[in-house]
C-alpha cells in the first residue's frame, strides 16, 4: 500500500480513489523522482483507469484483476506534465521508465492537453505516441533492425 507521506511531490488527494491500494509503491516512488528531475508540475490523471483497471486487456500495465482478488499491482500511471513533451520524454528515459507513451488526443478538465503514460514493464523500453486515436511506435522502430537515437538516451 502506498504511503503518500513518503512522496515529496504528490498527495493522496491528487489521485482517484483506489490508487493507494492498487498501485505499486515502487512505481509511485519512481514517479516522485520523475517529478523532481523534471522540475515542473505533474498533474496525475483524475481517471481511475489511468492508474488501475479491473477489466480490459490483461496485458495492460494498468490491469490489476478483479477488485476482490487482484492478481498484481499496477505499475503504470497517466500524467499531464506541465512542460514540453520532449523534456518529459528525456526525463522519463533518464528515470528508467520502460513504457512511455505520448498522447496528443487527450483532455484534462475539458481542455485539450497532451498526456504521458509511464510504466515499469519488464524487458526492453518501448516508446509510442497516439495522435487522433492512431498509435505509432517510436522505439524500437518497427522498420529498422537497429535502435533509434532516442533509444540510446537511456543507455
Amino acid at each position: 500500500m502506498i504511503n503518500f507521506n513518503e512522496l515529496d511531490y504528490f498527495s493522496a488527494g491528487e489521485f482517484p480513489s483506489g490508487v493507494a491500494e492498487y498501485c505499486d509503491p515502487a512505481f509511485m516512488m519512481k514517479l516522485n523522482l520523475f517529478r523532481e528531475a523534471l522540475g515542473c508540475a505533474v498533474i496525475p490523471s483524475p481517471l481511475p483507469g489511468g492508474w488501475f483497471r479491473h477489466d480490459g486487456r490483461k496485458t495492460s500495465r494498468h490491469f490489476v484483476g478483479p477488485a476482490d482478488q487482484p492478481v498484481r499491482l499496477s505499475d503504470a500511471g497517466d500524467v499531464f506534465p506541465q512542460c514540453s513533451p520532449f523534456h518529459a520524454l528525456v526525463t522519463a528515459i533518464e528515470c528508467g521508465f520502460t513504457g512511455i507513451g505520448l498522447y496528443y488526443d487527450t483532455q484534462l478538465h475539458g481542455k485539450q492537453r497532451w498526456m504521458m503514460h509511464l510504466d515499469t514493464r519488464p524487458g526492453d523500453r518501448v516508446i509510442w505516441e497516439r495522435r487522433s486515436w492512431a498509435y505509432k511506435t517510436i522505439h524500437p522502430r518497427p522498420d529498422s533492425g537497429r535502435s533509434t537515437v532516442i533509444g540510446y538516451l537511456g543507455n
